[in-house]
């Protein structure tokens, strides 16, 4: 392996590409748990410190033959488990944590070393880091991606997802990754709902720019409507549990002396997941599917909703826990608990840093869209982010 000055890539190597294709110009890096023929696909975890990958990933082939130039494997909080990537830094804010589980994605982006990156997104994997980090990132409709090469964390939730320096980077590479082609702009005002926090989780300042995001577009001329989304703290509750239910299945067969090489995130939560009762697992799907119903009803209205991507900003990167709604939480709760939703109903999501925010970094967006409508999707993301900064 290749030492990295920013820890973000684990390991280099020229593979084969297309040599024409939409994404001939661009670079890109592969999360060390989306496998890549004869690199490491370690998923963080010190028992597959060694570990090679003998195929590559339906996802990152399709990148491959669109022309993208692979540049290296990026690093991972083991397993999947977390949302700080500790062990690499944050290169544009580096007393702040980089985001995870994809930081090295976004690190190896920040710093220059590729245009776009994969990842994984279980509970927001791609947004959060592309949140602390000033980036963009989607993560597509459950099931337009195939999983197919990927590590898992929890195979119902997980979605191989993208980073990118910029919304239009993160498109073109989107496309290619769904097999789509790009969707006619829609001229027609937008019609946009944009999320109303009546449970006070949101960070006060992050509130206040959301109202100006909401007064913004209205004044650009979109059909804006403020609607809560109920039951946020209930559904990342829920998160959790099927997160913990699922890897520890996952991880059963494993015996002890091969548990005690996984990552120290890793070890601790499947500790956790023995105190989970079939009961609780069983009550927290049918808190979801309930979310998801009410969240398809509610998507049909609109062309997206919009919400923050983390409710709190990016903490420090040696702080264990964060004050959120008046109460201090772990750190993956705090990072998790607006972007689980997507996770849970399978709906598209784009995120991109706000061009109102005065913040350091900026506050980022995050726009969610109807099952399968993600070429749609990407494109209101762009115009979106166009009229933001207009409006400013």
């Amino acid at each position: 392996m290749e030492a990295d000055p920013h820890n973000a890539l684990v390991e280099r190597r020229k593979i084969a590409r297309s040599k024409t294709g939409p994404l001939s110009s661009l670079r890109f890096a592969v999360k060390d748990n989306v496998a890549v023929e004869g690199c490491a696909f370690t998923a963080g975890h010190p028992l597959f410190a060694e570990r090679k990958a003998g195929a590559t990933a339906p996802s990152v082939q399709s990148l491959l033959d669109g022309g993208a130039a692979f540049i290296g494997m990026t690093q991972t909080d083991a397993g999947g488990f977390g949302a700080s990537t500790p062990q690499t830094a944050n290169p544009n804010f580096p007393d702040l944590i980089v985001g995870g589980s994809s930081g090295g994605s976004a690190a190896a982006i920040t710093a220059g070393y590729c245009d776009f990156a994969v990842g994984t997104d279980t509970g927001g994997s791609v947004r959060i880091p592309a949140a602390c980090t000033e980036i963009a990132a989607f993560k597509p409709t459950y099931g337009r991606v195939s999983n197919d090469g990927v590590f898992p964390l929890t195979p119902q939730l997980d979605h191989v997802g993208l980073l990118a320096a910029d919304l239009a980077i993160l498109e073109q590479a989107a496309l290619v990754l769904i097999g789509r082609a790009p969707n006619a702009p829609k001229k027609d005002a937008l019609k946009i709902a944009v999320e109303i926090d009546r449970a006070g989780i949101f960070e006060g300042a992050i509130a206040a720019e959301l109202d100006r995001v909401a007064e913004t577009l209205a004044e650009q001329g979109h059909a804006v409507e403020r609607v809560p989304i109920p039951g946020r703290e209930n559904l990342a509750e829920a998160h959790g549990v099927i997160v913990l239910a699922e890897a520890a299945n996952f991880y059963a067969e494993l015996m002890d002396v091969e548990l005690e090489q996984l990552g120290k995130a890793a070890q601790a939560a499947l500790r956790h997941s023995e105190l989970l009762a079939p009961e609780g697992v069983e009550a927290a799907w049918e808190w979801v599917r309930a979310a998801s119903d009410r969240m398809q009803t509610t998507l049909a209205k609109y062309d997206a909703l919009i919400s923050p991507t983390l409710p709190v900003p990016p903490p420090r990167a040696d702080g264990r826990r964060v004050t959120l709604a008046g109460g201090k939480v772990p750190v993956v709760v705090a990072m998790t608990m607006l972007t689980c939703l997507a996770n849970l109903t399978g709906n598209p999501v784009v995120a991109f840093p706000n061009p109102h925010s005065t913040a350091a970094p900026r506050t980022s967006l995050q726009m969610m869209g109807s099952l399968d409508g993600d070429e749609k999707l990407l494109a209101a993301a762009a115009r979106v982010q166009g009229d933001l900064r207009a409006g400013k």
